[in-house]
């Protein structure tokens, strides 16, 4: 009896330890960004949840990330969404189903943010707010802007062409 007793209590102990140090599973939601800025610049994003994203896009006027869901589930459950910082930065607000919600977590990890948030069964849309999302113009547009300015300095300081 005695040992069924012990044999119980370090069951009982080292259960939540057990549960708690499995790794998250993420899916993979790949080129999220490619219908912003030059679409040459898109990111992965990461995410746990018992739907699936179906589809992503950036609204660069909004400064928005918009996920659609798909998936039957029975029980309210998280989302969970590791989004790179160059995709989004700054969090402003979480709306699901149009409806903004306070009721959502930011953990930041190096180079993403971890996103939580609750979800019924009849959620479809996840908009995500923030400050700045993908650069409208990639670094090749920085490129050519900086050389553009150089030659235009060059150029006033050699005096005016001669045709």
């Amino acid at each position: 009896m005695l040992k069924i007793a012990i044999v119980a209590a370090i069951v009982i102990l080292f259960a939540p330890m057990a549960s708690s140090s499995f790794a998250q599973e993420y899916k993979t939601f790949p080129g999220v960004g490619k219908d912003a800025g030059d679409g040459m610049t898109t990111y992965d994003v990461q995410y746990s949840s018992v739907k699936d994203i179906v589809s992503a896009s950036v609204s660069v006027k909004d400064k928005s990330v918009d996920f659609v869901l798909a998936g039957k589930t029975d029980t309210n459950s998280t989302l969970i969404l590791k989004l790179p910082k160059g995709l989004i930065n700054g969090f402003i607000g979480v709306f699901v189903d149009g409806q903004i919600v306070t009721n959502y977590t930011t953990t930041d990890e190096s180079g993403d943010t971890l996103v939580s948030i609750p979800i019924t069964p009849l959620t479809e849309n996840i908009s995500i707010v923030g400050t700045t999302v993908v650069p409208e113009f990639g670094p090749v547009a920085a490129i050519v802007l900086a050389i553009s300015i150089v030659a235009i300095v060059t150029v006033t300081r050699l005096g005016p062409i001669r045709l």
